[in-house]
């Protein structure tokens, strides 16, 4: 079960690496967002609203498929921190596969909490 559970992350950290690279190399070649705007101290000090860069997970998608600088480096980031969701659900069915009916209960509320917290935080963002 432990090796599972390591090559889950190993391949969630390395693939979020991965796209984040990917994101930098265009931004670096290119110097633009993907989104209209060039790379520039101005972009950080922009109000927000002001410009127009992937703020849902469909835009952020959608934007990758179209390997836009800002949308690679968005979605690197989003599998980083989807990377332990994913483990927790995997330990949940890998412990109802043994029939530890117990660790899989207490995994199950832990993977609920996560959830209701990633999705409490983003409608709240």
């Amino acid at each position: 079960m432990s090796d599972v559970i390591a090559w889950l992350l190993v391949g969630g950290v390395a693939t979020s690496a991965a796209v984040l690279i990917i994101g930098l190399v265009l931004l670096a070649i290119t110097g633009q967002t993907g989104y209209g705007e060039p790379l520039s101290a101005r972009l950080l000090l922009t109000p927000e609203g002001t410009v127009t860069l992937p703020r849902t997970i469909g835009d952020v998608l959608r934007g990758a498929l179209q390997l836009r600088p800002f949308a690679m480096i968005e979605l690197g980031a989003l599998l980083l921190i989807a990377t332990p969701i994913f483990r927790v659900a995997a330990s949940v069915l890998l412990f109802l596969a043994e029939r530890d009916w117990l660790y899989a209960a207490i995994t199950l509320v832990v993977l609920a909490l996560l959830l209701a917290s990633v999705f409490w935080l983003g409608l709240a963002a």
